[in-house]
């Protein structure tokens, strides 16, 4: 994850609580509407009849008032944040309104997203965000000492430069909304900015010069992976007051 790019999740987590063509345009980018597919979507004004689809904004407004909002980052390392109720996805987003509970799940459309909407018979237990602060925190002083351990940017001076980078990245102002306390938004960049530092070198094969290098790697790292995804989408909880 990229400190400077959060996930779509985040983006629809953060700004879907209230009504906003500025954050729905956020959320959409550069590459046009969204949409939804939904088998209640008949009911939806403006959705053509027996389509299951409808776009992204007319969803939103159908489904409140929303009671709660979160994003979900599953992790297959340890599975934080999903207690068996998540289905096998890499991202997504909880939603409690007029709907009951569903779980949008976005999928590569072309150039744009199509969230499939899905019912979930049981709550989201609370993500907790003071517990994932002091996690996040201990998680990334790890991961600097792992990477520190490991050596992975010996050769790799680039490899150096951008972990470097990470570890000063913020998130850009614009993308926030201004209701998103201090606390949670400190919470979003740190657990980017540890994502990201452990992504890169995950992914980065050729810092691994053998299978066991690349296992032990992993053994450190996707524990840590788990805890920044879980830390992100703590960040993006919200409920109505």
């Amino acid at each position: 994850m990229d400190p400077l790019n959060p996930p779509v999740s985040i983006m629809l987590a953060l700004w879907a609580p209230s009504p906003s063509s500025r954050g729905l345009s956020l959320v959409e980018g550069v590459d046009g509407a969204h949409d939804v597919i939904d088998s209640i979507v008949d009911g939806i004004a403006g959705a053509p009849s027996g389509s299951g689809r409808v776009g992204l904004e007319q969803w939103l407004t159908t489904a409140r008032p929303l009671s709660r909002v979160s994003a979900v980052l599953p992790s297959p390392a340890g599975g934080t944040g999903t207690w068996g109720i998540i289905p096998d996805i890499e991202e997504g987003v909880v939603l409690e309104g007029a709907p009951g509970r569903v779980l949008l799940v976005p999928e590569d459309s072309g150039t744009s997203v199509t969230w499939r909407a899905e019912p979930m018979a049981r709550p989201l237990p609370p993500l907790d965000a003071a517990h994932a602060r002091r996690q996040v925190h201990a998680a990334t002083e790890e991961a600097i000492e792992a990477l520190v351990e490991l050596d992975l940017a010996r050769e790799r001076p680039e490899m150096a430069d951008a972990l470097n980078d990470l570890l000063t990245a913020v998130v850009d102002p614009r993308l926030v909304p201004p209701w998103l306390s201090h606390r949670d938004r400190e919470l979003l960049e740190r657990s980017l900015r540890l994502a990201g530092m452990c992504e890169l070198a995950l992914d980065d094969d050729g810092a691994a010069t053998t299978a066991l290098q690349a296992q032990q790697r992993a053994g450190v790292l996707r524990p840590l992976l788990a805890v920044a995804r879980h830390g992100a989408a703590a960040a993006t909880e919200w409920w109505a007051r």
